[in-house]
Order: structure tokens, then sequence, then C-alpha cells
């Protein structure tokens, strides 16, 4: 809020209201509503993780003291064995180092990808999993048919020059692949964490949804819009401030792949018609989707 509107907010503490939180900017009240476009409910593995990492960058003196998220991609099922768990938490840990207020970045974590050569003639390559979407770029310049397990990847890096290294390795691998022969290939999945805004609560939060929850599923998202929306203006209806505004969390391999805003669009105007500000947040990013009409601090204007 104090980024896009160039105002200084702060949470309010023990302020009686229907909404999950309100904001105050001077003597104006914003009131605010907030969900996960996922079923309710605990993910298995995630307060464990935000656990370990808040004792973690506590006595780790490169990390800064402050707030910080680490956003798991979706279809991610977190490791509760060992060694799998301490791996993660180490890499997860050592990547919240130099973070300054308000950044994110992505952190590399080792993945492995099957790849089979099943036939000489043709020149494709059928992907499953995260690479899906590249399969016409790794079938560039490739000799024979071949599938590539891809499902160990839940999230692409943002730049394109990393995304095609690992496109590169993988088409180097089939390469040499003899009929038949099924190989690892060592790439890497990428996740993001950043660190919050100053004032934030110190402290690691896991944002993560239920492995068996499908984040481009139409039906689901215009559904859990749906409902925060009608919580959101019962809580407008109910409250008393300047200005109401919903915020939704999604569990997204990159912002891009949202869903909110053509819901939004899809919706009758009448159903939100009350609210001010609707926003979405996955990846560790914000996005707009519906704009204020006015602004209870620019009125005199």
């Amino acid at each position: 809020m104090g980024e896009r509107f160039f105002r200084t907010f702060r949470v309010g503490d023990g302020d009686p209201t229907p909404y999950d939180a309100v904001l105050h900017q001077r003597d104006r009240r914003i009131g605010v509503t907030t969900g996960v476009l996922w079923p309710e409910g605990a993910v298995a593995g995630a307060a464990e993780l935000a656990a370990l990492l808040t004792s973690d960058i506590e006595d780790n003196p490169s990390v800064t003291s402050g707030g910080y998220a680490i956003w798991v991609p979706p279809r991610v099922a977190l490791p509760e064995g060992e060694p799998h768990r301490s791996r993660l938490r180490v890499t997860l840990a050592n990547s919240l180092s130099g973070l300054a207020p308000g950044e994110r970045r992505e952190v590399r974590l080792p993945a492995t990808v099957k790849l089979a050569k099943i036939d000489v003639e043709g020149a494709y390559v059928s992907v499953a999993g995260g690479l899906a979407g590249e399969w016409l770029a790794l079938s560039e310049g490739v000799r024979g048919a071949f599938h590539l397990d891809s499902r160990a990847i839940h999230r692409t890096p943002s730049e394109r020059a990393e995304l095609d290294l690992i496109l590169t390795r993988v088409r180097d691998r089939a390469a040499v692949l003899d009929p038949l022969e099924v190989a690892d290939v060592e790439i890497d999945d990428t996740w993001t964490v950043s660190r919050l805004p100053e004032g934030a609560p110190a402290g690691v939060t896991v944002i993560a949804a239920p492995e068996s929850f499908d984040p481009i599923d139409g039906v689901t998202v215009r559904r859990g819009l749906r409902a925060h929306v009608a919580r959101a203006v019962a809580q407008r209806e109910a409250g008393d401030t300047d200005l109401s505004a919903l915020v939704v969390v999604a569990a997204l391999a990159h912002l891009s792949d949202e869903l909110v805003t053509a819901s939004l669009r899809g919706m009758n105007p009448v159903a939100y018609g009350v609210l001010d500000l609707i926003v979405l947040v996955a990846d560790g990013q914000v996005r707009q989707v519906l704009q204020p009409r006015t602004l209870p601090w620019e009125a005199g204007r």
C-alpha cells in the first residue's frame, strides 16, 4: 500500500472490526479482507519448515532480522523425511541472506528428470510435468522420438536465458541416448523467496497450497474468488472504513499464470461494486486487479 500510493500505513492493533485487518493512514481506516485460492487447511510440513527456517535465520548473522516468505510452487509435496527436509531447509535458509526489504529472488533446487528415447524415427519430445510447455523448444534439432518426465520441475526460471540452458542440457543428453535407453538428467527446480517490507513481523512464512490443488483450474478459481468477494462485501457492509481492500493469495509458478483478472471480469460488477481495491498476491509479487475509483486521501483535490 505504501509503495503503491506513496503514503504511510500502519496495521491496526486491537481495533474492533469485522475485517480481517485494518490499516491506518493518519485518521483514515482501510478495511482488509484476506483469503487464499485453495481449500483452507494446513499443508503438511509447512508450519514445521517455517519454524525451522525462522530458527535458522535467527542464528545466521548474514540474514538481517525481518519478515521473509517462501513461495512454494504449485503441486509440491514438502519433504517431511530426512535427508530431504534438511537439504531443502539449508538451501532456503542460505537463500535469504542479503535480501533487502521488498526484494525477491529465485532459488535453484536440484532436481532430476527422466528422459527416454523411444524411437529412432522422427524429431519430437513429448513432455509431462513442469516443462510440458517447452515441448516444441525441446524438439528442435533432436533426432528420434523421446519422452521427458519432468514432474520434478514445478517452476521454471523467469529469465528465458536460464530456461534455455535447462532445455539445452536436456537436448544434449538426448543426442547421446540409444533407442529404448532411459537416462536421468540433473537440472534445477526454481522457487521464489522474498523479504517483506520494513515493519513486517520477524520470521519466515511458508506459503504453500496442497499438492493436489490445481491453480489453473478455472472453475475452482472462479468459485473461490466469488466466495472471497462475498465475504469482503459482507465485511464492508458491517464495517466503517474509508476504503476496503480484498487481498487474495494464489499458489502459482508465475504471476502471469493467474486467472483472477479474467474471473473478475466475468463476474457481475454488482457483486463487487462496494469494494474499492482487489489485489492478487502470488510468487512474491502483487497485482492490482481492481483499482479504486476514488482514494480517501485525495478527496480534497
